[in-house]
């Protein structure tokens, strides 16, 4: 792969190991190289995974891979540099899959800012990213 380079609002196809590929949104800058992703899950009603603090639905300007009602799954949350994010690309994927519009990145992240399931440090960075206390 050529050099990768990451811009908040991208999302990737990523392997992590599991049964099925995640989708990952990268939605605030850790350091000068390393980004905070969110994973986005689909809603299945009656599910304990569920979180209702940030919501995707099917929408114009969201992205067509958003089919059904989905969720941020922050108990998901990485973080990864382009060099450790281009190692878990799955093959032949669009780099980025796709891209959140800036309205839509801006809704994300200030949802975000609410996650109970988010570890402290990420929730953190957004918060100093964000100039939010």
């Amino acid at each position: 792969m050529a050099d990768l380079s990451i811009n908040l609002g991208d999302i990737f196809l990523l392997d992590t190991g599991g049964q099925k590929n995640h989708w990952y949104i990268a939605i605030a800058p850790l350091s000068s190289d390393e980004f905070l992703f969110i994973n986005i899950s689909t809603w299945y009603e009656g599910s304990s995974d569920n979180d209702g603090t940030c919501i995707l639905k099917p929408a114009a300007r969201m992205p067509g891979f958003i089919n059904r009602k989905s969720f941020l799954a922050y108990k998901f949350a990485r973080s990864y540099t382009a060099e450790q994010l281009e190692k878990l690309i799955v093959p032949n994927s669009d780099i980025p899959y796709d891209t959140l519009e800036p309205q839509i990145l801006r809704r994300v992240q200030r949802e975000s800012l609410n996650a109970r399931n988010l570890k402290k440090k990420y929730l953190n960075a957004l918060r100093a990213y964000l100039g939010v206390s």
